[in-house]
């Protein structure tokens, strides 16, 4: 009985410590990334994405752009993802 009481004690102090170590070294991996290069790398290309999209719009159909998509289309999915986001962020903040 003593035998699988060590065994079971190692074993989880084994996982644990294990664990803690990968967590250390993820979380330090992760603070050496640039997080701030890649945000402006991403930034880059949606505004280019939206540029082409915007000048494709504005050549073939300006009036059903300028007057439902821009204000009416684009609004909807800004406050849409912006308020998902917010949430999505407060919950991975959250320490239960």
């Amino acid at each position: 009985m003593i035998e699988i009481i060590t065994a079971w004690a190692i074993n989880y102090g084994l996982v644990t410590a294990g664990s803690t170590v990968a967590a250390f070294l993820v979380g330090w991996v992760l603070k050496k990334i640039p997080t701030d290069r890649f945000a402006k790398w991403a930034e880059k290309i949606g505004k280019a994405q939206g540029l082409a999209i915007t000048t494709f719009f504005n050549a073939k159909l300006p009036r059903l752009y300028n007057g439902v998509i821009e204000p009416v289309f684009i609004s909807t999915i800004h406050a849409l993802i912006f308020a998902w986001w917010g949430g999505f962020k407060k919950g991975l903040e959250t320490d239960n």
